[in-house]
């Protein structure tokens, strides 16, 4: 199948506040045709819209030196440290910069209104961003939208990539399909920009059904190495509704209770519901391994009406949206609600330089596709996001100045293309169909043996089927429609993702933040202070 690819300099795949910043970023550094491709709406179905908007901005009078080594810390000193530190001096430019294009942040008597970000002891963070008539994080996405809109940035929408194309050793485009339709689309691009969401395996956590890992896949199947894949971050939740405010509750009067009604939390750390979202799913299963449950509770009371509503309903983002939503339907959150644990992220990316570029030459990432570090705070994803984007989308603008033009290979387009659309053609519809191939990851990696207090014996079963159902199950799957096919190539995404957590987890013997090892519970700095990266063998081996 010919295809003619939209020729570009820069694609960007991923619209939230990484990918925007890079396009914005990339313009302003001079380059002349920028691309953003989005597997849904551009901005506003991304991730960073869902958010509450809560960002970390290292401002004049605050230490940057002390604000590091908190972020360092609290990431078992596995953060990429030169990143962080230039994440954190530029900080300020970018809250300039947001102003300047219309978001507003409090800040009553001239003094901005800043928060403790939980887990950071110095590290504060603004909160309640509003644009016109937004707020959250669905107000700097919409001001960065129209920014790169005035900026000349292109705009695809709803397509998902598939593949990206690589000649002579550089990135040289990539290949996707019309979500709507199943029609293929190539790009020929002289650099691309990963800054997509991470993986959760359509996660039990709320808003992260769209997080199914692409942007890894398709950096590792070029060849790029991924790090900190060990690394999944695991929160609570309920099981019938969609809530995203945990934190808030437990730090502001709520109470996690065992299937007995009783607070355990203070058998397990001194800061009891306080604690860190990792400590309180791992008292979880403990708990449970005693016979204590499930089903677990989570109880507001008084304080969810006093405090925790109003501060959810006011903070922007999904939250007061689906507040609403619940209030409708019945949902009291002031009475005790059968909470659990829950898979929300993923926190290993694309390993890159000081520019932003992978292994391979023109490839970028950003945002949560990159390695930065493998914790998960209030307000410092965002950060993360916007500062990576800005940085990778000025470090592909000086590779795109350095580099001479390169145009993709005709037949790898078609042969790329031909794979892609490949099982809406099978006849044969044998074998499950791709939301019961995705049940299985999920049964499989959300196992608390597995995800949060990992067990050697279960990591190696687990291991056993994704290898089978990547090796035997996945190549034959057929689609009957183009949406059955976009959920059968994210299944492929979530297996592929699902073998580097389970390699990496077994493969680091200690215990370090959200990673904890039954066979191996302490901190081992002497052996593992260092990094774990995954890439593609010989054979497709990793």
């Amino acid at each position: 199948m010919r295809i003619e690819p939209i020729a570009t300099d820069l694609l960007i795949v991923g619209s939230g506040f990484a990918g925007l910043w890079a396009a914005i970023s990339a313009r302003e550094a001079g380059v002349g045709r920028v691309a953003v491709v989005d597997k849904a709406a551009i901005a506003m179905s991304s991730q960073s819209r869902l958010c509450a908007g809560a960002t970390i901005y290292c401002l004049p009078e605050d230490d940057s030196e002390v604000w590091l080594r908190d972020i360092v810390e609290a990431n078992g000193f596995l953060s990429r440290q030169p990143l962080v530190a230039e994440i954190l001096e530029t900080s300020y430019g970018r809250l300039r910069k947001l102003e300047e294009w219309g978001v507003s942040y409090p800040a009553p008597e001239g003094v901005y209104a800043r928060i403790p970000s939980r887990g950071l002891p110095h590290v504060k963070m603004m909160v309640v961003p509003r644009f016109r008539d937004r707020v959250g994080g669905s107000a700097v996405v919409d001001a960065l939208r129209r920014r790169a809109i005035r900026a000349g940035i292109r705009q695809h929408p709803r397509i998902l990539v598939t593949d990206l194309l690589q000649r002579e050793g550089r990135i040289a485009g990539a290949v996707g399909l019309d979500r709507t339709t199943a029609e293929p689309i190539a790009f020929a691009a002289r650099a691309v920009l990963l800054a997509t969401a991470d993986c959760s395996f359509r996660g039990n956590y709320v808003c992260t059904d769209p997080t199914t890992g692409d942007g890894f896949r398709l950096a590792y199947d070029q060849g790029a190495r991924l790090s900190n894949m060990e690394f999944l971050c695991t929160n609570t939740g309920s099981p019938t509704f969609g809530f995203e405010g945990t934190g808030v509750a437990l730090k502001w009067g709520g109470r996690l209770l065992n299937a007995a009604g009783e607070s355990f939390m203070e058998h397990y750390h001194p800061d009891a519901n306080a604690a860190e979202i990792h400590e309180l799913t791992q008292a979880m299963a403990r708990e449970a391994e005693k016979g204590h449950g499930p089903p677990f509770y989570l109880e507001m009371g008084d304080a969810w009406k006093r405090r925790i509503g109003p501060a959810l309903a006011g903070i922007g983002g999904f939250m007061p949206v689906n507040l609403t939503r619940l209030e409708a339907e019945g949902v009291d959150l002031a009475k005790r609600q059968e909470w659990v644990p829950a898979v929300q992220s993923l926190r290993g990316g694309v390993r890159i330089e000081s520019d932003g570029q992978s292994d391979l030459p023109g490839l970028f990432a950003a945002g949560m596709a990159e390695a930065l570090d493998p914790g998960l705070f209030n307000g410092w994803s965002t950060m993360r996001a916007m500062g990576s984007g800005e940085r990778s989308g000025r470090g592909a603008s000086e590779y795109l100045r350095s580099d001479a033009p390169i145009s993709p290979d005709a037949e790898q387009i078609a042969e790329l293309v031909t794979r892609a659309v490949e099982p809406m053609d099978r006849k044969a519809v044998g074998g499950p169909r791709p939301d019961v191939l995705i049940e299985r990851v999920q049964a499989l990696i959300f196992a608390p043996k597995v995800s949060i207090l990992k067990r050697g014996e279960s990591l190696e079963a687990a291991l056993e089927a994704v290898e089978d159902l990547r090796v035997a199950t996945l190549p034959d799957l057929a689609a009957r429609d183009p949406h059955e096919l976009v959920k059968l190539h994210e299944a492929r995404n979530m297996i592929q993702v699902a073998e580097m957590f389970l390699r990496a987890s077994l493969a680091r013997t200690e215990s370090r933040g959200s990673h904890f090892r039954i066979e191996h519970p302490e901190l081992d700095n002497e052996r593992w202070l260092s990094w774990i990266n995954l890439r593609k063998g010989e054979g497709g081996k990793m």
